[in-house]
Formats: C-alpha cells, structure tokens, sequence
C-alpha cells in the first residue's frame, strides 16, 4: 500500500538517513567513510557487494554526464581498499548506472507517522537495548547470518557504533539471541536498519516485535525503512506506506 507522495526534499531526507546510517558504522569502527556534496561513501570491506559498502546519492545528478562522474567517484572510492563490490543507493528513479557496468535492483522505502502502539511482544521473547560488547556481537552475528550468509571473516560492529543517534535492540528466547534491530535517528526520521532473524526462529512474529522497539524508540518521530519482499506485508501491518522506491545499483567488484 502506498502512502502519499515525497517532494525532492523530502527525497533528499530520506536518503540522508540512509547514507548516513552507513557512514555512521563505518567512521565509528574506523572504516573508509567520506561525505561529498552529492555522495555518502562508506566501505567495511566486506567480502561481498552488501549494503554497507555503500555509497548513497543524496542529490539528483545532472543528466548522464552527472550519473557518469558520480559513479567514477564511487569507484575511486572503494578501489582505495580491499573488499567485495558495493552498491550505489539512488532515491531518483532518473539515474541510470547500467551504461557503466552496475546492475539494477529495487526496495521501496516505507514510512509510518509518528506515535502509535506497539503489538504485544511473544511471551517467550526477551527484548533489551544492546548497550555491551557482548550484545552488539550478538547482534552483528544474526545480521552476518541473515545478509551475508555468514560470509563476514570477523565480527565488524563494536561497540563503538552506539550513540544516542545509534541505536541496537536484541532479542533473546531462553538466552540464545534469535533477533536484532538497529534504529538511526537523523533528518527527521528513524531509520530502520539491519532487521534480521535467525532462520530457525522465523514466523514467530520476533521480528515485527524487534522492529517495533526500533521503530517506538522516538516516538515523536515519524519512522522509516527499506522492505525485503518477505517483510513488507509485516510492515505495512505496522503502519509503514511506501512513498518512494530505493533504486540499488550493484558492481560485483571493486577493481
């Protein structure tokens, strides 16, 4: 279901919390980040094109030539460090990166109002705020588990990654971690990140109740995510309405 249409500002807010989300993890581990103009770039050197080798266009480019120096840019960026591809995020449908080697996806991008009650949490699931080592591998795990199927060498999120803007939530059924979330609080939104489950604990509805403590965290503040096919329909459950869609441009390597 679609909620009302975003202007070109409300575009450019949408992808800052995205870009920045990244950009955030990477500076605070101490990963390549830098912030252009038109560009977020952040690179954890992952083994595979994931999401967070990331680069995020928070300004429309002028017409091809633009999309062309935009995309050199990105390539510049990643080829400085090792790693696997990286994905180039565009809120604009008019970019158009298949002339230049990348291939195309697409997520929509999801907002629900601000306010609003949480459903009851499953009775056997235990949800805290990560706010240790311990839980923020935890929570890294899962995500290792449910994005890159395992393929991260280390545990690349510390500690370090929480702020007051940062923020993780983990649940637990009798100790064992079995779901994660990550909320990003900038440009007038939260921003949900990194909702994974564990494999063996899906259908239990412990990611709609994780992603419900993210989504609640600021209740003052409207909410917003990127969907997989499989969560949408929990999400628009929850209230989000997609208002745009996230173009995702891939290249498999950086060299």
């Amino acid at each position: 279901m679609d909620g009302p249409a975003v202007d070109d500002d409300g575009l450019r807010a949408l992808a800052r919390n995205c870009g920045r989300y990244y950009l955030a993890g990477a500076r605070a581990i101490g990963k390549p980040w830098r912030v252009e103009e038109d560009l977020l770039l952040s690179d954890l050197g992952l083994p595979v094109p994931a999401p967070p080798n990331n680069a995020t266009i928070i300004r429309e480019p002028d017409g091809r030539d633009g999309a062309e120096r935009l995309v050199g840019r990105a390539v510049e960026f990643f080829r400085a460090a090792r790693g696997g591809g990286f994905q180039v995020w565009s809120i604009w449908p008019s970019v158009d990166l298949a002339p230049y080697g990348l291939s195309s996806g697409r997520t929509p991008c999801m907002v629900r109002e601000a306010g609003g009650k949480a459903r009851p949490v499953p009775p056997e699931l235990e949800i805290e705020e990560v706010r240790d080592h311990r839980g923020v591998g935890d929570a890294w795990d899962l995500i290792n588990g449910a994005f890159l199927g395992g393929r991260a060498r280390e545990r690349l999120w510390d500690v370090r990654v929480l702020s007051d803007d940062f923020r993780i939530w983990l649940g637990r059924v009798d100790g064992r971690p079995v779901t994660t979330a990550a909320a990003f609080i900038d440009a007038g939104y939260v921003g949900i990140y990194a909702v994974a489950t564990d494999a063996a604990a899906r259908g239990r509805g412990y990611g709609e109740a994780i992603t419900w403590a993210a989504t609640l965290c600021r209740p003052d503040l409207p909410a917003t995510l990127q969907a997989s096919e499989m969560g949408q329909p929990v999400y628009e459950r929850m209230g989000y309405r997609r208002v745009a869609t996230f173009f995702v441009w891939v290249r498999g390597e950086r060299r």
